[in-house]
């Protein structure tokens, strides 16, 4: 009996592992400045979809195989290594639509890259729209809070109840969440679509329709 506990366990661990270490892979990079950033990947068949170039790729990979990904980001939670990116001052949603704005913050961190990467391989293109810039905001106190890590560890938990939600389901809702409450992304939209799915018509012409 306690072999056949023991094989289970094994099984449950390298079945865990391979979440991250086998198809799917997050990796850190460090710069000899002491800052870094993340490289993406999912290896599939003779492809591999590299999430640092993430033009048509949404197509590509399952729910299920974007959610491996998003288990592996997720871990970056508390990681306040320093971005080698700089915070812009310009961002383009899409070809058709510019969003211009000057954020006050001077640096994104790791945790803050890890979320971002997560709306990019859940939400695709409509990333930008989203999530135009890598600084999160508090509604409440009208102050970016890319220097308050105790902030942005409650917009992980958010992300981590969604996350379980997903996993429950077996699917990725088009419902973008995370634009509602006190912590949201800087200039970031609501969603383009209702809770039930639909797209919201006429909300948002062009490359999103």
């Amino acid at each position: 009996m306690k072999d056949k506990i023991k094989i289970f366990l094994t099984i449950c661990f390298l079945s865990i592992c391979y979440l991250c270490l086998g198809q799917s892979n997050v990796k850190k990079v460090i710069d000899e400045d002491g800052k870094g950033y993340l490289v993406i990947w999912y290896k599939k068949g003779k492809d591999t979809v590299n999430f640092n170039f993430p033009e048509g790729f949404e197509n590509k990979l399952t729910d299920a195989e974007k959610l491996e990904l998003i288990k592996c980001l997720l871990k970056f939670e508390g990681d306040t290594t320093r971005h080698s990116g700089m915070v812009y001052p310009n961002y383009y949603a899409s070809n058709e639509i510019a969003v211009r704005f000057s954020p006050k913050s001077k640096f994104f961190t790791l945790e803050i890259n890890a979320l971002y990467f997560i709306n990019r391989v859940a939400y695709g293109t409509f990333t930008d729209y989203y999530s135009a810039a890598p600084v999160l905001y508090d509604n409440e106190e009208k102050v970016e809070i890319n220097d308050q890590p105790d902030k942005i560890a409650m917009v992980f938990t958010a992300y981590k109840n969604w996350f379980e939600a997903c996993i429950k389901s077996g699917k990725i809702p088009k419902y973008f969440p995370f634009n509602d409450e006190r912590y949201v992304w800087l200039r970031g939209k609501k969603s383009l679509y209702l809770k039930d799915g639909r797209l919201i018509e006429n909300f948002y012409p062009g490359k999103f329709r």
